[in-house]
């Protein structure tokens, strides 16, 4: 084989090989204009998220995997178990009520999250949680602050309990909908962070 066809061959291999990574690189996906998006996420009632969460308290630091299933507008499933799938505590909201399971027991509540602040020494603002894993913040929330594409980055929140939250999303999925990825909330004495992993739609 000449010199010749030698350098052509080398070189269709290398357009080929190049041109193959580029194909198999997917483009990435640009977000929705802000009214749309809000309006596709708005009008999502069921989803299942999966995240990591970590709460420090002074007393104690936790840290396990999240499976949070919204049912509809208002009721959902909640499970948070450590790394070795020992569970923390299970959360039900649904037309029978709201309980909580917690060391093996199950208690009633009309209140979630003063009853996790009792039983636990820890809790988060529950009754809003399925607005603002969403990336929307709510009817109670103040002093929100938005992105340069429009997004709510932060607000506060007051849950239940009397406790202010400051609620920050840090970072959001490349895609459509741009849902939230990393959330932090700090309190006065307590900081939880999420990461989430997956949405299910």
């Amino acid at each position: 084989m000449s010199a010749t066809i030698k350098w052509f061959t080398l070189a269709g291999l290398l357009l080929l090989t190049s041109g193959c990574s580029l194909i198999s690189k997917p483009a990435p996906v640009q977000a929705l204009d802000n009214k749309s998006r809000l309006a596709q996420i708005n009008a999502i009632n069921e989803y299942t998220v999966q995240a990591s969460v970590g709460i420090k308290t002074p007393d104690e630091s936790v840290s396990g995997n999240l499976t949070w299933q919204q049912l509809n507008t208002e009721h959902y499933k909640a499970r948070l178990a450590n790394f070795l799938g020992i569970s923390l505590f299970e959360l039900t909201n649904s037309e029978q009520g709201s309980s909580i399971m917690l060391r093996g027991e199950r208690y009633q509540a009309a209140d979630t999250s003063s009853l996790l602040w009792q039983l636990a020494g820890w809790s988060m603002p529950l009754a809003d949680m399925p607005l603002w894993l969403k990336g929307i913040p709510g009817q109670a929330a103040t002093a929100i602050e938005y992105d340069e594409l429009g997004r709510v980055n932060a607000f506060q929140l007051v849950d239940s309990t009397g406790i202010i939250w400051q609620l920050r999303y840090q970072s959001f999925f490349a895609d459509e909908l741009a849902l939230p990825k990393k959330i932090s909330l700090i309190s006065d004495d307590t900081t939880i962070s999420f990461y989430i992993r997956s949405w299910q739609l």
